[in-house]
């Protein structure tokens, strides 16, 4: 009779149905809901190149519990009943010499049951959950850019649409009559400086991937949306209506980063329009933001489909 056996191993899932993962070239861990996505047994790393089948997937921890689990079958299934056999024997041996007045033989037992400890584990806190707008993967990263482990769709998009849905939902609650004037005017100021913050994210994201095609020069190139344009050789300026609108914008918050959003010679400069309010201060209204928004929403699916076409050459 052969000694193989064949053991199945159910990995437990976390409280959220996810199950860990960590990658065999990085070594970077990661999460993900079985289930979503797509139906495949293939696996991308969120975070660098590497990609295989779902088992080199494995996190150190799970191998350690499937180790211990599957020890414990094989005692249980192989060397525990040639153990509970040998007993028997001796017992029996015993048995028949109860009464013999030569020799007998006594067998005494520990009454211990050995067994395997297993090795329980809990899987890791991360830091952000998303689902991939292009296949419906659950999963889960450390830090906020990643790919997609099912389609190896780039999520960077999907960050910035969250983002900008949030400073939507800011905005709204501006629209309470009783919201003070100095309020209102800081929480403006902030949003739009969310919002360029948020694009200019999407962009750090998409110069670490694509660098031949958005370069490295100036350094905050995503914040420039003037210079931007014309490294991309006016592509924004085509397909955006209302690009006029959002230079202005981005330069009233570069305005209120650095000279309290009172207006200087270089705002002018860019802005000649503006001459004669050098040196007031610039105020933003809550149509400007609730059409900023909408702008820089429209420019972030521009940008998606730069970035797509040229995925495609």
């Amino acid at each position: 009779m052969s000694d193989n056996i064949k053991i199945s191993i159910d990995i437990p899932l976390d409280e959220n149905g996810m199950i860990g993962r960590e990658c065999l070239e990085c070594e970077k861990y990661f999460k993900l809901k079985p289930g979503t996505g797509l139906p495949t047994s293939h696996c991308h790393c969120p975070y660098c190149e590497y990609e295989g089948e779902a088992d080199t997937f494995w996190t150190p921890a799970q191998l350690e519990y499937a180790k211990s689990i599957a020890l414990n079958e094989a005692f249980n299934q192989i060397i525990k009943p040639s153990f509970d056999k040998l007993n028997r024997s001796f017992k029996e041996l015993e048995r028949r010499t109860r009464n013999n007045s030569f020799f007998k033989i006594t067998v005494k037992t520990s009454g211990q049951s050995f067994s395997i400890p297993i090795k329980y584990y809990s899987e890791e806190e991360l830091e952000t959950s998303l689902t991939c707008d292009n296949c419906g993967l659950e999963f889960s990263i450390f830090g906020v850019f990643a790919q997609c482990p099912d389609c190896n769709e780039l999520n960077a998009f999907l960050i910035f649409e969250k983002s900008i849905d949030a400073t939507n939902k800011q905005l709204d609650i501006l629209t309470k009559p009783d919201m003070p004037k100095e309020i209102k005017e800081n929480s403006l100021m902030f949003i739009l400086s969310s919002c360029v913050s948020a694009f200019d994210g999407l962009g750090k994201e998409l110069r670490k991937r694509k660098p031949d095609l958005y370069p490295d020069k100036p350094n905050n190139l995503f914040q420039n949306l003037y210079s931007l344009n014309l490294k991309l050789n006016n592509f924004i300026e085509t397909k955006h209506p209302d690009f006029d609108f959002l230079i202005k914008l981005f330069q009233v918050r570069h305005l209120y980063e650095h000279n309290m959003g009172v207006i200087d010679d270089d705002f002018i400069k860019k802005l000649p329009i503006f001459s004669k309010d050098l040196g007031k201060k610039y105020i933003l209204t809550e149509k400007e933001m609730e059409k900023f928004i909408s702008s820089i929403r429209t420019l972030g699916e521009i940008m998606k489909d730069h970035f797509l076409t040229s995925e495609k050459k």
